[in-house]
């Protein structure tokens, strides 16, 4: 999983050394695999404005451009990419710049291309460490301000740490989920995601039924009408999905895939108007088949669960959308989804029919019971941002949501476990940051696990846990054998 340095800051709230901070998750049980950044090494590239575009007197491949870099008065520049274009705006490369590093770093001067004169460079996204590609120029929004520097515009100034997570720590697929551990080894203030309601202004709602309670802890939806079709993805938005590993496709799909990525919270946008009647959480009947959105089609298998209208099934639950009720460039209407699926009811079931989705990897391991209602808010609010529209209220059902059953947690039992003297105040402590309700009980502590952490379960998880926050460099007194 690739987690963004900025979005951890701006999730703990606070800057970060980017060293510092991926030695501590390493050190925490987080092991950070790489450390990049998402853009090479260059300086003074700034935005600039392509004014006008000639043909080169003396080369039939080349262009020359005027172009606006916000100094007052146009450059000459020459240019060989075969998409440049008059109005457009792209990266600059003012002479005195740099990019790239070590011998084969590039240096722009003045000089004359073919006895033409050029006072500077217009680039691609290969010449800015941005990606491979090198078919023409990085062409940037239209309102691009001109003159802005390039890698503050586009917040470039960011490192994107690979970690490598264990299958226990599903809590952790997502940013604000890194965030979370990462401020409980710095000893900060749990981090939350910020998701007022939104008024409801329609009074169009679905209903909602769970027939299988057990496989279904939670559903929650809302009607959300008036979408512009026209409405794209903001450009913030789709970065933090690029540099996720995820393609942008469509304001709705990206919308629902960076809640995803900020809170580990998968959902899924319907479109209203291919829906009929109520929504009905279920299993597969025997001879239900359905295409998903990935063109496969869906074959019964046992406990295969479900989320179906009144015609049948739309969903394979926490798994994939169905391509009956997908929505498209032209849908004005979605029926936005956010549910808990036990662990247990999607595990296999994507491996079993050869799936492969980010949303079934997340709810396999477990996915935060408490937050799916924020997750749908937050969805909801960037919609309206984003498409416009007007929403209605959320309606829900519940069904079975986990156990959270106290574990007596003995201080004498993690000492002798851990092998040297902690504090019983100082194991309190530890417990308290990472979210666990504490209380005091006979022998030691009575704690239960955050709604997020389903790997905490047994008195010795929590042991563990002491020993990786605490870290076992910081140990004072070893105690013997």
């Amino acid at each position: 999983m690739k987690v963004s340095i900025q979005w951890l800051e701006e999730v703990i709230g606070t800057s970060l050394d980017v060293e510092a901070a991926a030695h501590l998750l390493t050190m925490g049980g987080l092991e950070v695999e790489h450390a990049e950044p998402v853009a090479g090494a260059f300086n003074q590239v700034v935005v600039a404005q392509v004014l006008s575009v000639a043909p080169h007197p003396n080369a039939d491949k080349l262009r020359v451009t005027s172009v606006d870099v916000g100094s007052g008065s146009p450059l000459q520049i020459v240019c060989g990419a075969p998409n440049v274009a008059a109005g457009q705006r792209v990266p600059c490369a003012l002479i005195g710049a740099t990019l790239g590093s070590g011998p084969g770093a590039l240096a722009i001067k003045a000089a004359k291309l073919r006895g033409v004169e050029s006072a500077g460079m217009l680039c691609s996204a290969r010449e800015l460490g941005l990606s491979e590609d090198h078919s023409g120029l990085m062409v940037l929004p239209a309102d691009a301000p001109v003159g802005a520097d390039i890698r503050a515009y586009l917040q470039l100034s960011d490192t994107l740490l690979t970690l490598k997570l264990t299958p226990n720590r599903g809590d952790c697929l997502s940013t604000l989920g890194a965030a979370r551990d990462l401020a409980v080894l710095m000893g900060r203030p749990l981090p939350a995601l910020s998701a007022p309601p939104v008024v409801a202004a329609l009074e169009d709602k679905r209903e909602i039924r769970i027939a299988e309670p057990a496989a279904c802890g939670y559903y929650a939806g809302r009607v959300i009408r008036g979408l512009n079709p026209s409405a794209r993805t903001p450009d913030w938005l789709a970065r933090r999905l690029e540099r996720a590993g995820l393609r942008p496709k469509s304001p709705l799909v990206d919308i629902t895939n960076y809640v995803m990525l900020e809170c580990g919270q998968p959902l899924h946008a319907f479109d209203q108007d291919k829906l009929s009647g109520a929504i009905t959480v279920r299993h597969a009947g025997p001879s239900e088949e359905f295409i998903l959105l990935n063109e496969q089609k869906a074959e019964p298998i046992p406990g295969l669960l479900v989320v179906a209208d009144e015609s049948g099934p739309q969903a394979l639950a926490g798994i994939m959308g169905g391509q009956a009720s997908m929505v498209s460039e032209s849908t004005t209407s979605v029926f936005l989804e956010s549910a808990f699926f036990a662990p247990s009811a999607i595990q296999g079931r994507a491996k079993a029919l050869m799936i492969t989705s980010d949303a079934a990897y997340r709810f396999e391991r477990g996915v935060d019971f408490a937050g799916a209602k924020a997750a749908l808010e937050r969805a909801s609010a960037l919609v309206l941002e984003i498409c416009g529209g007007a929403a209605g209220p959320v309606t829900e059902a519940r069904g079975n949501l986990p156990a959270r059953s106290p574990v007596r947690v003995r201080p004498e039992r993690v000492r002798a476990l851990l092998g040297y003297d902690v504090a019983d105040a100082d194991m309190r402590t530890i417990l308290g940051r990472l979210g666990c309700a504490v209380a005091p009980a006979e022998g030691g502590f009575s704690v239960v696990a955050p709604t997020w952490r389903f790997d905490l379960d047994i008195e010795a998880d929590f042991v563990e846990e002491v020993a990786r926050v605490q870290g076992h460099d910081e140990r004072r007194t070893v105690r013997g054998k």
